[in-house]
């Protein structure tokens, strides 16, 4: 890699590439973060509601496991950036 981010043009394909085969996975991801915080507000305000507990609990589960799949979704940077970024300095 070059200086300059742009001046690679075959990484422009890497990074197109890895956009289209990792949003669906991102979108997921955020999906079910959203619906678990919506559960954990709710049982906030309904301690007792256990139906909803159940539905919390499925949804840590299914982040867990998209976490475990893919661990760069809990970077504190986006990978791209990391992976394509300007560097440092």
């Amino acid at each position: 890699m070059t200086m300059f981010f742009f001046d690679d043009a075959e990484d422009l394909l890497d990074y197109q590439l890895f956009r289209r085969l990792d949003q669906p996975l991102e979108l997921e991801y955020e999906r079910v973060r959203a619906a678990l915080f919506k559960e954990e507000a709710a049982l906030q305000a309904h301690p007792e509601d256990k139906p909803r507990e159940a539905v919390a609990a499925e949804l840590k589960s299914k982040l867990a496991a998209l976490e475990r799949r893919a661990p760069w979704l809990t970077l504190d940077y986006p990978l791209e950036y990391l992976l394509w970024g300007p560097p440092h300095g």
